[in-house]
């Protein structure tokens, strides 16, 4: 059968087939399939790598943070020790988060990531709703306080700085 749709006129292939025939002729020269696929996964593995170094950077990091938040709760002890309790239990949970990622890659983060994402799309969908929400305010704080900075010394600015 396969005898039979190679010896047809291009014209009669199947799409799939005329798509196959186009991608093989817009090959660079010298370029095999074997050998691009190689590439591919050599870097895609370089770029995984990498990633997973992040990763343990960030991961190290959240350590970090999590023993400063003990040094400030023992810093607190004396004045707020109902405070400094908390603040040991959120180091606490910190620094158990950090060290289950250190031990993950980023696929495994995806993976953990898109599974919570099928189970709890409104949580998902409502908290990015609310970063999008604090980034338009930041954003639109920062874009107004640097026009007021440049307008302030103008007399045009539309402030009133007399009694």
């Amino acid at each position: 059968m396969s005898n039979q749709r190679s010896s047809q006129d291009p014209s009669q292939r199947s799409g799939n087939e005329a798509e196959a025939g186009v991608a093989r002729t817009r090959m660079p020269s010298g370029g095999s399939p074997s050998r691009q696929s190689g590439t591919t996964s050599t870097i895609t593995s370089q770029v995984q790598g990498a990633l997973d170094q992040q990763v343990v950077r960030g991961a190290k990091v959240m350590t970090n943070v999590a023993q400063s938040a003990r040094r400030a709760a023992d810093e607190l002890e004396t004045d707020a020790p109902q405070i400094a309790g908390l603040v040991r239990g959120v180091a606490d949970r910190v620094e158990q988060y950090s060290r289950s990622l250190e031990n993950q890659s980023v696929t495994d983060i995806y993976q953990t990531a898109s599974d919570f994402t099928r189970r709890q799309p409104a949580v998902v969908f409502g908290v990015a709703a609310l970063a999008g929400f604090f980034a338009l305010r930041t954003l639109k704080s920062s874009s107004t306080s640097s026009r007021s900075g440049r307008r302030s010394g103008s007399p045009q600015s539309g402030e009133f700085h007399g009694s």
